[in-house]
């Protein structure tokens, strides 16, 4: 599942797209689904019981598939609370869709990524990169956060982005295209297709 709302900055080089992604996820239903019924308290005390938290998290990809964003948002909470990092990044990535100011976004990102899951330190790099909910753009921590999620997760756009990153400068004292160029390499031999096109544009250069 794959939210997309990060724009190029440059007509040479592209930042990735991609807000989030589901683990376990299938595909979206096309037909649209009838109205949700109301959250009953029973469901909101019994929710995922004698589920494990990657059961819940995936109980909560169905329900949000489904368009039913209460019960999504139950089970992405009691699944991140019991450190399932996908379900954090889940449920910012929900929020931004249902609340976008919400004050949980980023902080639920950042647990994520703190729990080793590469789309939360992908996210949260974004919030930092575009400024978004209401804060400035702080390039340097965005730029740790790509570097984590690429180097050491290997997230094939966050390291499309650190390239774009170094390319231009963000978040580093100096622009390098050499070192742009490794980056996009990893992200498109990762399988990033914007990696691959940018890399392909500084070859040319």
């Amino acid at each position: 599942m794959k939210r997309a709302f990060f724009q190029a900055i440059s007509h040479i080089a592209v930042f990735a797209l991609v807000a989030a992604f589901a683990s376990g996820c299938a595909a979206p239903k096309k037909a649209t689904p009838a109205p949700p019924k109301p959250v009953t308290q029973s469901e909101i005390k019994n929710i995922c019981d004698g589920k494990s938290p990657k059961e819940c998290n995936d109980t909560g990809v169905k329900f949000e598939n489904a368009k039913d964003y209460e019960r999504a948002k139950l089970c992405y909470q009691k699944a991140c609370e019991s450190g399932e990092g996908v379900a954090c990044s889940n449920l910012g990535s929900l929020y931004q869709k249902i609340d976008p100011a919400s004050d949980q976004i980023l902080p639920l990102f950042l647990k994520a990524c703190q729990a080793g899951n590469k789309y939360g330190c992908f996210n949260a790099a974004n919030v930092y990169r575009l400024g978004l909910g209401a804060r400035k753009n702080d390039f340097v921590r965005a730029i740790k956060l790509y570097e984590k999620s690429c180097v050491q997760l290997k997230h094939a756009k966050s390291c499309t982005n650190l390239g774009s990153m170094h390319q231009f400068s963000l978040g580093v004292e100096t622009a390098s295209r050499d070192v742009a160029r490794k980056f996009y390499e990893i992200g498109c031999e990762l399988g990033d297709e914007v990696g691959c096109r940018n890399l392909s544009l500084v070859n040319s250069e």
